[in-house]
């Protein structure tokens, strides 16, 4: 767990710098901006939490800055256990929703979800929650202990296996990274719901009454109700042909 949690902070610590590096130029490209704050329930003190620059028509977006909340400033001093403390994700439109503080733990992953408005293009609303870190596979396993080892016995940290130079390795580690981002970022636009669909019939029959009269169901034919007059004709034919061999 501490070789887990010394890597999710080095990436967090990673992708903050690219971050901050790449603000100008997602400002220049993308059209829109959302910045998100967080206020600690039962403070009135309001703090800037992220920054995104998106496109609602294409759905690219950068995150700009990323300043979480101190967790050693906002955890419980007190000896007896206490749950986790709450916080409030506000947005400039006044809309807010509810999270912990365990959400910004090294430990996990965050995932911030904007709910795009069809209209105009705006972030009418805006959730921080945590995922569970992917499994590693057997390579990243054995990077993670060589960097525990170079960690410990204070040597620069090895750098990661090579990729192979080939199309499909190159996709591989594409998806790989995504899913190890330590912060994602969705887009989340509104889908038209299902149309309902409305049954057709006749005029019901009502008697002087205005009461509807129950129609009696009709029964399906039989074969021979439907093709009665294929019989006769049949038979007629065989009855002509007879009577002409006499």
């Amino acid at each position: 767990m501490g070789g887990r949690s010394f890597l999710s902070a080095l990436l967090v610590l990673c992708a903050c710098t690219v971050l901050a590096a790449a603000a100008d130029a997602a400002a220049s490209k993308l059209p829109n901006s959302v910045t998100l704050s967080y206020e600690v329930i039962g403070s009135s003190s309001v703090k800037p939490l992220a920054t995104v620059f998106y496109d609602p028509r294409t759905s690219k977006h950068t995150l700009s800055s990323w300043t979480p909340p101190s967790l050693d400033s906002l955890q419980s001093t007190t000896p007896e256990p206490t749950s986790s403390k709450l916080l409030r994700i506000l947005l400039p439109n006044g809309s807010s929703t509810i999270t912990t503080l365990d959400t910004f733990s090294d430990n996990v992953y965050k995932k911030i979800d904007l709910w795009i408005s069809p209209d105009d293009g705006s972030v009418f609303s805006a959730s921080v929650s945590s995922l569970s870190p992917p499994p590693l596979t057997p390579e990243e396993e054995r990077h993670k202990k060589k960097v525990e080892r170079a960690k410990a016995k204070g040597r620069p940290i090895p750098p990661p296996p090579p990729i192979p130079k080939t199309k499909k390795a190159r996709e591989e580690a594409a998806a790989r990274a995504a899913m190890h981002e330590p912060i994602r970022v969705n887009l989340i636009a509104p889908s038209p719901g299902p149309s309902p669909v409305l049954a057709t019939r006749a005029p019901p029959q009502v008697d002087a009454e205005g009461r509807e009269v129950p129609q009696e169901e009709q029964q399906e034919k039989s074969f021979f109700q439907k093709y009665w007059w294929v019989f006769l004709i049949a038979t007629m034919l065989m009855m002509t042909s007879g009577g002409g061999e006499k």
